[in-house]
């Protein structure tokens, strides 16, 4: 008989919740997660790997979740409560649970989940479950306990042959008679509520099951653990005095059966469920299709009946994501899946994305489904979070994101919401929401050995997979991209790859890569090289590979003119042939004529010498009076519009937040689309000139007359000529000097005028990249390129082994250099990631990394420290120049706390900067107040005291040898001082 005083919860509780009740409840809400999360592809996965009836299989998994808390049965933690609550747990001092105690001095720190994984092979084979001969590791039970073991985040390491016999041989701390009985009786309660669930008669799982099954357990856990749950379940414990007796177990199983799913919905989980049908249906506002949004259409139906990946590479602006969207039903409905994660490269694109996605679901769901956006910065993105601090602290119970009126099948009025719950938002949770928007590093952390992937396993597993940008990765994150293909491959998620820019050899190796996880024999197949603009589909379960039926013609077909400009790397402007000196040659145009420019260069200190050496300039040319466009505010720009002389703009990463996003909207309201109210692209003669880095190649949608690029590898190139004469319909106004598209290219040289990169680019790009595009665009001898019809060739070329160079022993050596590169990070991205799901022969494997998930960067390099400038006088800390915003030492919530929106403000005044000797030097004036500890997003901050001067300027932080000074019009600027100084402050 159960012994019912053994607690299983008790934080915040009027008195301990017995362990056998939260079991039971653990099971019933798995029930739950299986009826109304998993989708169908799922299940019957399971099913197959169990080898057992579909119900048979539920009430297997329903067992293992309740399962997973057994190891409290143990003296260690049922301790936990005795000094607590004396008059609830006294029991404990009776003779049958003393008696058999390790002595105290002997006695080693034993986690609860590790004792339920050291506990339950014996307790399974006793049920039933096979014990053959053989590894021990190759056991159902044995796996089953690493599953239920690792429902913290981390699997442990497999048992010993001795630990099935007998578990209280190498861990005593378990505790022997009444525990050990108490445990066999608590086994047995929960087999017999469940209905006595089959005994699968078979060996370990494969790995993908496995840990779909585990992410299970663990949401499972989650939910029925909250303490609202507990409480209401407690009155079914308080309304049986015998609560061990199986009448009572029932009773409390009904109960948690009946309350199960509206517990789940209430977490945001489910599935979305997408109306289908023809493209024009999906997207009724586009009238006219691309030719690429129909060929996909007509190619894939039909054709799709299980998982496969699609893979989809055309010029930007020929209707990709539409593309995607529609695709990703259509696959999703084919094999089952009932959901949607869309992956980009920045945080940037994934915001952008986010409008475009509840705008899609809006219009397409047959049902509500909540939706995540997955960032590290998410919650600081006001479209996302918005709408739940209204929920958070308005009125009433109304949803404040309704959004629309749905009319499908008849039914109409049907309210479609896709407002993510408070308890999705919770770290670690967003990516089981049924539809889902992130950066790529959201999807590559489930193929890293990071604790809890289990959850990202599941996660991805019942959803469609979108990768967008698949070019623009380097080699480390490319390998993790195809080792997180091979996972979905093995997974039967479909997936699809949209690119502009993708060579054939890196396209065939991420759908070989999908194939190899699917198993389906990618070696033996024909993949070809995916056609520019086209498609191609190949299927998982067949050796179907599937083409557009005739070849495709782009929308934006245009001759791109291409002006390659060999300069040295100076901004002396008398300097003939000098870098400012052929900018100006080129913009002049711009400030006599009129007209939209802009100018991209390698990195954020050159984008900002440029600048400063234009702005000067100008100044020169048109008087002191010159303010360009940054100077001033807004209104005085609409007052002295008429003023000579070019609007001058500077835009990239290293701005505090809040500042660049003024930047950016003002930007896209001088450069944007010509048919939103809100753009004003500048006319007449007084021009605007966009200084900036790589920040404005993918999240924003600009359209200038000419674009001046920095020398950069050739995919780049192409990139950002997507951003001159980008809108055809409808067309801006262009001034007379424009007559086509044109992208000017700076190509960096010595003084034997052979490519000389400056060292200041460091190693943003590969050397032996920039010298083969620059000898292609210079064997063109000024001819225009086609796009995109010399698209893919070019990409190509750049990779071609075969190329004939002027410079050949040049070129080798930094061909022998990049791919050493390459060859370490796909090296080092080796070592990190998780092997390929069929390689795998234990769970523990799967998690063994110690690091922090906040801190885990999927790029080399990409991790960046949160810097928060502050001005400094006599009255204090303020956060802006003008000392006119005080510092808050703490916030207005309760106990001082932080709300989410005083947050939100307080990182519109952060700027992220690169790792650097500066770091070292910081110190405790470099700290944040105390009182910002509990609050993680401000604990991490590192603060740059300045000291006002006067005229709106200020001295900034000086690091060692590095000053970081803060400046509006040029964000931060990190510079070297030639003697060292003390720590700011």
């Amino acid at each position: 008989m159960i012994d019912a005083r053994l607690w299983g919860k008790s934080d915040g509780l009027a008195k301990p919740y017995p362990l056998i009740g939260h079991l039971v409840d653990s099971a019933m809400v798995c029930g739950a997660v299986w009826d109304g999360v998993l989708t169908a592809a799922q299940r019957r996965r399971v099913t197959e790997a169990l080898d057992v009836e579909l119900e048979q299989a539920r009430r297997v998994v329903m067992f293992w979740a309740g399962l997973h808390d057994l190891g409290k049965i143990m003296p260690q933690f049922q301790d936990l409560a005795v000094r607590a609550r004396p008059a609830h747990c006294g029991f404990l001092r009776e003779t049958a649970y003393t008696h058999d105690r390790v002595k105290d001095s002997k006695v080693k720190k034993v986690r609860h989940e590790y004792a339920t994984h050291r506990a339950l092979p014996q307790l399974l084979a006793q049920l039933g479950y096979p014990v053959p001969g053989g590894r021990v590791a190759r056991l159902l039970l044995a796996q089953v306990a690493q599953m239920l073991g690792g429902h913290h985040g981390r699997y442990p390491e497999g048992i010993e042959p001795q630990d099935v016999r007998d578990p209280l041989i190498g861990l005593p701390e378990l505790g022997a008679g009444a525990w050990a009985e108490q445990r066999r009786e608590h086994v047995a309660a929960l087999y017999e509520a469940l209905g006595r669930p089959a005994i699968p008669d078979r060996g370990a799982l494969p790995t993908h099951v496995a840990v779909l099954i585990a992410g299970v357990v663990i949401v499972s856990d989650w939910i029925a653990s909250q303490e609202h749950v507990i409480q209401r379940q407690q009155k079914s414990v308080d309304a049986h005095p015998e609560f061990r007796s199986s009448t009572a177990l029932c009773a409390h199983a009904r109960s948690a059966e009946q309350m199960a799913p509206a517990l789940v919905e209430d977490a945001g989980l489910g599935r979305a469920t997408f109306g289908g049908g023809a493209f024009r249906d999906m997207f009724p506002e586009i009238t006219s299709p691309y030719p690429l949004q129909l060929s996909v259409e007509a190619g894939l139906a039909g054709v799709v009946n299980g998982p496969g990946i699609l893979l989809v590479t055309a010029p930007m602006g020929d209707g990709k994501t539409e593309t995607a969207l529609y695709a990703a039903s259509l696959m999703g409905a084919a094999c089952g899946t009932a959901g949607l994660f869309f992956a980009l490269p920045t945080q940037a694109t994934a915001n952008q994305m986010y409008g475009r996605l509840v705008r899609f679901a809006e219009k397409n769901l047959l049902e509500s489904a909540q939706l995540t956006l997955l960032h590290g910065a998410a919650d600081l993105y006001g479209p996302y979070t918005e709408p739940a601090d209204e929920m958070a602290h308005g009125d009433g119970d109304v949803d404040p994101r309704v959004l629309s009126d749905h009319e499908a099948g008849g039914d109409q009025g049907r309210q479609i919401s896709v407002e993510a719950s408070r308890w999705l938002r919770k770290q670690g949770r967003g990516i089981l929401a049924p539809l889902a928007v992130g950066t790529i590093d959201q999807a590559l952390m489930g193929v890293l050995p990071l604790k809890r992937n289990a959850l990202r396993h599941l996660g991805l597993s019942g959803k469609t997979v979108v990768v967008d940008e698949a070019h623009a990765y380097d080699a480390y994150t490319h390998a993790l991209l195809l080792r997180l293909l091979e996972w979905l491959g093995a997974m039967g998620v479909p997936v699809v790859l949209l690119s502009a820019t993708l060579t054939g050899q890196t396209a065939r190796g991420m759908v070989r890569a999908y194939l190899s996880g699917a198993e389906a024999d990618a070696g033996a197949r024909e993949i070809p090289a995916p056609s520019y603009p086209g498609w191609l589909f190949a299927s998982a379960h067949s050796d179907r590979v599937v083409e557009p039926a005739e070849p495709l013609r782009s929308e934006r077909e245009r001759d791109l003119a291409v002006d390659v400009r060999h300069v040295a790397h100076t901004y002396e402007p008398t300097l003939d042939g000098g870098r400012l000196a052929t900018l100006l040659d080129v913009l002049d145009d711009v400030a006599t004529g009129g007209g939209c420019a802009a100018v991209i260069c390698t990195t954020v200190a050159e984008a900002q010498q440029t600048y400063d050496a234009l702005r000067a300039h100008y100044r020169s040319r048109y008087g002191a009076g010159y303010l360009g466009w940054d100077d001033r505010s807004e209104e005085d720009r609409a007052r002295v519009d008429a003023d000579a002389g070019p609007r001058l703009r500077l835009l990239h990463a290293r701005f505090p937040a809040g500042r660049r996003a003024e930047i950016t909207a003002e930007a896209e309201r001088w450069f944007g689309r010509t048919d939103k109210p809100e753009v004003r692209r500048p006319t007449g003669s007084r021009g605007a000139v966009l200084v900036a880095t790589q920040v404005i190649e993918q999240s924003l949608d600009l359209d200038f007359d000419v674009v001046v690029s920095d020398l950069a590898p050739m995919a780049m190139l192409l990139q950002r000529a997507g951003r001159v004469w980008r809108h055809a319909a409808p067309a801006p106004s262009r001034p007379d000097w424009s007559r086509g598209p044109r992208l000017v290219v700076l190509a960096p040289v010595g003084k034997d005028r052979r490519l000389s990169v400056p060292a200041s680019w460091g190693d943003v790009y590969a050397p032996s990249l920039l010298h083969r595009t620059l000898e292609l665009l210079e064997r063109r001898n000024g001819a225009s390129l086609a796009v995109p019809g010399d698209v893919q060739e070019l990409v190509d070329a750049v990779y071609d082994p075969e190329f004939a160079s002027a410079a050949p022993e040049e070129l080798m050596e930094r061909d022998l250099r990049r791919m050493a590169d390459d060859m370490a990070r796909h090296a080092l991205a080796g070592m990190v990631a998780l092997p390929p799901p069929r390689l795998i022969r234990s769970l523990h494997a799967l998690t063994t990394s110690d690091a922090d998930e906040e801190l885990v960067r999927t790029r080399l390099g990409a991790e960046s420290i949160q810097v928060l400038p502050v001005f400094e006088n006599e009255a204090g800390l303020w956060l802006d120049g003008a000392c006119g915003i005080r510092l808050p030492e703490s916030g207005r919530g309760p106990a001082g706390r932080f709300t989410t929106a005083e947050v939100r403000a307080l990182l519109g005044y952060v700027a992220p900067l690169a790792h650097g000797p500066w770091r070292a030097e910081c110190g405790p004036v470099n700290a944040p107040p105390a009182s910002w500890r509990d609050e993680p997003r401000l604990a991490r901050l590192v603060l740059l005291p300045h000291r006002p001067t006067g005229g709106g300027t200020a001295q900034g932080a000086l690091l060692g040898a590095t000053r970081i000074t803060c400046d509006r019009a040029l964000g931060l600027v990190v510079r070297r001082e030639e003697c060292h100084g003390t720590p700011s402050g």
